[in-house]
């Protein structure tokens, strides 16, 4: 499942965080992971906030993995309580119990 939070911070930049969630194989825990995406305000579509040809790419790149997550949320300006905001959301919208929408016809068709 994949849920997508969109912020609008001050500077005019938005900032999307999507969360996905995985289930484990054998398992009935499931696995989330967060995505930060950025767009500045002339822009039309959703970018990295580092990309190559960011003078951070390569210290993103031999860093750990929770230590580059940190660097993209640092580079990015949300702040780690938008991601929570995100992730509970997310969770609050699994916990949901899944509904069934059906439709019936009330005439025979001819």
């Amino acid at each position: 499942m994949i849920h997508e939070k969109i912020f609008q911070l001050k500077s005019g930049r938005e900032v999307k965080v999507v969360v996905k969630s995985y289930f484990l194989h054998d398992s009935p825990q499931r696995d989330t992971d967060c995505e930060i995406l950025i767009r500045e305000p002339k822009e039309k579509y959703f970018r990295t906030p580092i990309g190559v040809n960011h003078p951070q790419y390569w210290k993103m790149k031999r860093s750990s993995a929770q230590q580059a997550k940190v660097l993209l949320m640092e580079y990015s300006g949300i702040t780690q309580r938008q991601i929570n905001q995100a992730i509970s959301e997310f969770n609050r919208i699994l916990s949901y119990p899944p509904t069934h929408i059906g439709f019936q016809y009330e005439s025979e068709l001819v």
